[in-house]
This record gives C-alpha cells, structure tokens and sequence, in this order.
C-alpha cells in the first residue's frame, strides 16, 4: 500500500485486506483490525491497526489511533501512536500528542502536540558518556571587572 513491500507490510494472513473509509462517508465507533485501513472519509472513534493505515487528504479522525506503519496526508484529533513508523505528508495536520519508533515529517505538515521519540539504538551505535574523573567539584566561571565604561 506504501510502495515497496517490507517484512513489517502488515501481519500474517490479514496483510493483503485493505479496508476503505470512503469520502463522504462517516463512521462512528472504534475500529480493531489485523489488515490495512485506508481513510479518505470521516471516523469518528478509536482505531488500532496491525497493519498499514493511509489517512488521505481528505480524511478525517476524531480519536486516539494506535498503528504499525501510518501515513498522515489529511487531519487527526487525537494522540498516535506508531509501533513501527509514522510519515506526515506536507498537508497533515495533527491535533493531539505523538509517540513513534520512526518519524518522517515533510515540510508544511503541522503537529499541536508533543512528540515523542522511541527507537531502540542499535549497542554499536549508543551514546556512551565519558567517564568521570571522580571530581564532582564545580568551577566558578570569572566575573568581569569592566562596568562598560
């Protein structure tokens, strides 16, 4: 539904199910599903998705979404949070807070909220802070005997 297909496109049996929210239409309720979700109508409700979910620019959700790979062109009102990866196109527009693994975020793209970050650094490439010397001291920094004058 992305482009290139990867081991994370999905999960099990349900990986090749694309469920639709239409323009125009409206749903009210919670959505669970293992498959794909693409929404270019309105939902009105909480959606957990194990597989890929597609807002178009025309969709439209008020609720909390929990997703594996999401992709954001239209308008959330709601917190997110991607397991895998979140991409916000130049026209998504975010109300809410957003936790994920992965974030793409083009230019123009806005998000009212916080962001959270959560992926796991590979042991090679962690930021290892310098030993200390075992002094805790601190130094004073030298004040200026100029008065400007």
């Amino acid at each position: 539904m992305f482009g290139k297909k990867s081991e994370n496109s999905g999960s099990g049996k349900f990986a090749d199910k694309l469920s639709i929210i239409a323009n125009g239409a409206v749903f009210n309720g919670d959505i669970k599903t293992e498959g794909n979700l693409r929404i270019d109508g309105k939902i009105i409700g909480h959606l957990n998705i194990s597989g890929n979910t597609a807002i178009g620019k025309t969709g439209i959700v008020e609720g909390d979404i929990f997703a594996s790979v999401l992709k954001i062109s239209g308008t959330v009102k709601g917190n997110i949070e991607a397991s895998d990866k979140l991409i916000l196109d130049s026209s998504a527009v975010i109300e809410g807070d957003v936790k994920a693994n992965i974030l793409n975020v083009e230019d123009g793209a806005v998000v009212n909220g916080k962001i959270e970050m959560h992926a796991k650094p590979s042991p090679e490439s962690a930021f290892r802070l310098p030993e200390s010397s075992g002094s805790t001291e601190k130094k004073a920094l030298p004040q200026s005997t100029q008065t400007g004058k």
